[in-house]
């Protein structure tokens, strides 16, 4: 296989089965994640895709909302898994046996959200998409930005 290996455990039968796949998230400021994961659930546009170790090839194209990942720890050989939680923006997710790279426009940790600014986010992107009429592209820009000041909030548990 090209790239890294996945990890594999071994089940009661004996047989080995992957437990992780290379993960990647890029924006194009930095990568934002680069290790093992388990398990990858992102927003596509036909809804929540998840991928697991040797999944079969999938190419989405992602809307704004919570990318969330059960990562390995990258601290010791032998670390636990984490929850890792982002909002993120437009994007595109490709999976592959061997691998999952998600590329996205932002991604925003929990720590790095201010609520009262992303209320004000969303109030002026619902201003600005009544505006916009019958302007579908306007329309659909404005509600990309609503979408992802919801996602913003949902990461931090308002509404």
């Amino acid at each position: 296989m090209p790239g890294r290996s996945t990890r594999s455990r071994r089940t009661p039968n004996g047989c080995h089965v992957a437990s992780t796949v290379p993960f990647t998230l890029v924006t194009p400021a930095q990568v934002v994640f680069e290790g093992e994961a388990e398990l990858v659930i992102a927003v596509t546009t036909e809804g929540e895709e998840g991928v697991l170790p040797r999944h079969a090839p999938l190419l989405a194209a992602l809307k704004p909302g919570v990318l969330r990942a059960n990562v390995r720890s990258q601290t010791g050989e032998h670390g636990g898994t984490s929850r890792l939680e982002l909002a993120t923006g437009e994007g595109f997710m490709q999976a592959l046996p061997d691998r999952v790279t998600v590329l996205v426009d932002t991604a925003v940790r929990f720590e790095d959200i201010v609520v009262s600014q992303v209320r004000d986010e969303l109030d002026a992107a619902t201003q600005r998409q009544k505006a916009a009429g019958d302007n579908r592209e306007l329309v659909a820009r404005e509600q990309a930005a609503i979408d992802f000041a919801a996602a913003k909030l949902r990461l931090t548990g308002h509404r």
